[in-house]
Order: structure tokens, then C-alpha cells, then sequence
């Protein structure tokens, strides 16, 4: 695929629990609900998996989020996991080392886009799970303001194995915040934060507990999506090409990014 991004805003859809249930779970059984999930809420969260087939564009899309969320003044770091095992320091592939010394020492909030499950197990199948412990201990001190979000093919991702790993690596405890809600809070308006503040008010403990991870699949391109995608690949006629499309029923080659942009090609 050609390097430049395309901004799609792409949607996700929550899995159930009951897919953690068994590493011989059928994920082609639960189908993505009529909730959609997007960029901006999945950021807020401490603990991601991101799901996917081949071609989806999930590495494109975590490593943009991180550049935006750097871009914004955030330590942000894009990671690939087939990396740490041999050499943590030059993992990083958005964001430096020493960017990351720095942010340790900051007491600051930081994000982890790691990528990939399914890669990090090509060399060896044991890389992963040290790749996440190794990654565990580099962060030990400044889990709780650690935003991890990791990828991994639908058919690499063993959901209750991985989900323990990940689990007891990354153990979260949250922290309530209130924002610009005073009544909630017992004060007066004129004492509610300002925008961009937080009040800390209780902390949740769910250390040794998977339920902190947020699992969530990519959904396919849809129609206006599509659409966007064709256009910034130079098929100014967009019409005339859904229109070859649908003669050739070939729409199963339009629902991932690395499909379509081979068919763009075509």
C-alpha cells in the first residue's frame, strides 16, 4: 500500500466475553453490532486489543493514532512486538528511547501502540509473551498511566491464553475522574475544573483480573468509506468503479484496505 494515510475514521465493535472463554473460540460467529466504536473513545482506554484480518489496515491505523496523539504534545510511542525480545531500545518506530526515559520520569500519561501479535510469533513462538513481559518490567512503576493498546490477527490471538498474559503483565488499577460535573461532586460550580483537568476520587482495583481489557474488532470499509479510499487513490470517476464492482460482484475485494487498494491498481 502506498504510504500516505487515508482518514477513513474507522469504526470497531466491542466482543463479547464469552470469547476469552477458550483459545478454540470461532471468532467468524460473532458478528460486529450495531454499536460503532471510534478512534477518540478507544483512546481514552487503559487497556486494548485490536483485532483483524490480514490487509485491514489496523498497523496503519494504530501507528497514525500514535503520530496524532504526539503531534498533540502526548507521549506517544509505536512499537512492533517482533522487536523488544532482542532489543527493546530500538523497538521504537514512533518515538525514541530516550523520549521514553523521559516520559518514565515525568509522571505524565503515555500510549503503547504495539504491533503485532501474529508477527511477534513468527521467529519464535515464546517471542510475545516475552515481548510483553519485557515491556511489563521497562513500564513497572507507571502502569496505571499507561494507555496499551495491542493488534493481532483473529487467527494468531489465542483468547484466553493471550488475555492472561496481557493480564497479568499489564495489571490496571483505575482511577475515577470527574470532569465539569460539580453537582456530582458536592461543589459549587464556580469550584469545577477547568477543561483539561481532572479530580482524582477513587481508585477501583482490578489487578488480576482480564475484564480491564477492552477487545475489540476492525470493521470492514463500508460504502462511504470505500468511496474516500478510491478517490485518494487517484480514481477520479468513483461511480463508474463502484459501478465495475458490482457487475463483477467483486465487493469482498473492497472491505480491507490492502484489497481495495490492489483493486484500484487493477
Amino acid at each position: 500500500m502506498t504510504d500516505k494515510f487515508v482518514t477513513l475514521d474507522r469504526t470497531f465493535h466491542d466482543l463479547p466475553k464469552q470469547v476469552n472463554e477458550s483459545d478454540d473460540t470461532d471468532f467468524s460467529q460473532w458478528f460486529a453490532t450495531d454499536r460503532r466504536i471510534r478512534w477518540p473513545d478507544l483512546i481514552q482506554e487503559y487497556r486494548v486489543i485490536i483485532l483483524s484480518e490480514a490487509g485491514s489496515g489496523k498497523t496503519t491505523e494504530i501507528r497514525h493514532s500514535a503520530c496524532m496523539l504526539r503531534n498533540e504534545g502526548n507521549s506517544a510511542f509505536f512499537l512492533r512486538l517482533e522487536h523488544i525480545p532482542a532489543s527493546f531500545e530500538d523497538s521504537f518506530e514512533e518515538g525514541t528511547y530516550e523520549e521514553f526515559v523521559e516520559w518514565l520520569a515525568s509522571g505524565n500519561e503515555g500510549w503503547f501502540f504495539l504491533d503485532s501479535v501474529d508477527e511477534a510469533r513468527l521467529r519464535n513462538p515464546s517471542d510475545f509473551e516475552l515481548a510483553i513481559r519485557k515491556l511489563s518490567k521497562r513500564i513497572s512503576t507507571a502502569k496505571d498511566r499507561a494507555h496499551i493498546v495491542i493488534t493481532g490477527r483473529t487467527t494468531a490471538w489465542r483468547p484466553k491464553t493471550d488475555l492472561q498474559i496481557c493480564a497479568d503483565c499489564f495489571p490496571y488499577k483505575s482511577i475515577a475522574t470527574s470532569k465539569l460535573d460539580p453537582l456530582a461532586n458536592n461543589i459549587e460550580p464556580e469550584e469545577a475544573i477547568q477543561p483539561g483537568e481532572s479530580v482524582r476520587t477513587k481508585t477501583n482495583s482490578k489487578e488480576g483480573s482480564d475484564s480491564f481489557f477492552r477487545i475489540v474488532a476492525l470493521d470492514d470499509l463500508a460504502s462511504d468509506q470505500i468511496e474516500v479510499f478510491i478517490k485518494a487513490r487517484g480514481i477520479t470517476d468513483s461511480e463508474a468503479f463502484l459501478d465495475a464492482v458490482e457487475r463483477k460482484d467483486a465487493w469482498s475485494f473492497t472491505t480491507r484496505p490492502q484489497d481495495l487498494d490492489e483493486l484500484t491498481e487493477f
